[in-house]
C-alpha cells in the first residue's frame, strides 16, 4: 500500500534507503553513504514531497519528489524488488506531474533499465564531483492523451 511519507517513518525509510543505496551502489565507497545520512534525512526526505509503501504495516520502499519535479530518490528492499512496487510508486508521481527529473550513475544499469521501462529518456551526462562518478539525467514527461 502507498501512503504519505509521515515524519514517524523517518528512521525506517533511513533505514531502507541506507541498506538499499549501499548494495545498488556497491562502486561507491560505503562510508560515503553514512556520510550522507544527514544531507540525505534533512535535504531528500523531509523537506521533499515522499511516499512510502508498506507491506504488513512495515516500510519496504519510498520515493521523493525534491524541488517540484526531480526525483531525489526512489529505493525499494531487495525482498520486495522487481514486485511492481517500484513502478507503483513511480505511477503515484506520475499523476501529479507532468515532468520528471532523476539522474542515476552510470555504473547502475539495473536503475537505466528500470527508468527504461518506465518511460524516461536519457537527457545528458554530467560529473558527480562528490562519488567521482558519471551521472546520467533522464527526463520523463506526461505524453498528450495523459494529461
Amino acid at each position: 500500500m502507498i501512503r504519505k511519507f509521515e515524519i514517524r517513518d523517518t528512521a525506517a525509510v533511513m533505514q531502507v534507503w541506507l541498506e538499499t543505496i549501499v548494495e545498488a551502489h556497491d562502486f561507491v565507497n560505503e562510508s560515503y553513504w553514512h556520510g550522507a545520512i544527514d544531507n540525505m534525512r534533512s535535504n531528500y526526505l523531509l523537506n521533499s514531497e515522499s511516499y512510502v509503501y508498506t507491506v504488513n504495516g512495515g516500510i519496504v520502499g519510498f520515493i521523493s519528489i525534491i524541488e517540484d519535479n526531480t526525483i531525489g530518490a526512489i529505493f525499494v528492499e531487495k525482498p520486495f524488488q522487481k514486485k511492481g512496487i517500484g513502478t507503483q510508486l513511480m505511477d503515484c508521481v506520475k499523476e501529479n506531474h507532468e515532468k520528471l527529473y532523476i539522474s542515476v550513475y552510470e555504473k547502475n544499469e539495473h536503475a537505466q533499465e528500470f527508468l527504461s521501462r518506465e518511460g524516461f529518456s536519457f537527457e545528458y551526462r554530467q560529473h558527480d564531483e562528490n562519488t567521482n562518478e558519471t551521472e546520467l539525467l533522464y527526463i520523463w514527461e506526461k505524453r498528450e492523451n495523459e494529461l
